[in-house]
């Protein structure tokens, strides 16, 4: 319980003082393995929309030898799909516990996926009323980076 505790402790503690909330003009993500806060979000526009963008390095709370970070991105009042990525020595080891929530209509047929050394995605068919939207968030490192899409 202890545990628990102190993980939710310094989870709070780092969004409240290790929150980085940056603009892109692009849409991609550069989220730096080597030098980042243990959370950082960024806004994204796509279609003419805000998408957020948030990746939380979960390792301080993990003892796994490989670091481990969650990937989310969001829309707001709509959808929000999140995995993690566990990276070691610059390459993804594996890609998993996918989490696709809709606030307005529902997803379905959801995978995570990890394609290659360099690469992982989370994917889901986002349904509200008549319209559908195949969603992906793909994760890539490249040179210490992770890139998110």
């Amino acid at each position: 319980m202890k545990k628990v505790a102190i993980s939710f402790i310094i989870l709070g503690s780092s969004l409240i003082l290790g929150t980085n909330l940056a603009s892109a003009n692009t849409e991609e993500v550069i989220y730096d393995l080597d030098n980042h806060n243990l959370v950082e979000s960024f806004e994204l526009e796509e279609d003419g929309e805000i998408i957020d963008v948030t990746i939380v390095d979960d390792s301080l709370i993990s003892r796994m030898a490989d670091k481990t970070y969650t990937v989310s991105k969001n829309k707001k009042n709509s959808w929000s799909i999140s995995y993690k990525v566990s990276v070691k020595s610059n390459k993804i080891t594996s890609a998993h516990s996918g989490s696709f929530k809709a606030s307005q209509g529902n997803f379905s047929n959801t995978s995570v996926t990890r394609h290659s050394n360099s690469s992982a995605s989370a994917k889901g068919t986002w349904k509200h009323r008549a319209y559908a939207s195949n969603l992906t968030v793909k994760a890539t490192v490249r040179n210490n980076k992770l890139v998110v899409e």
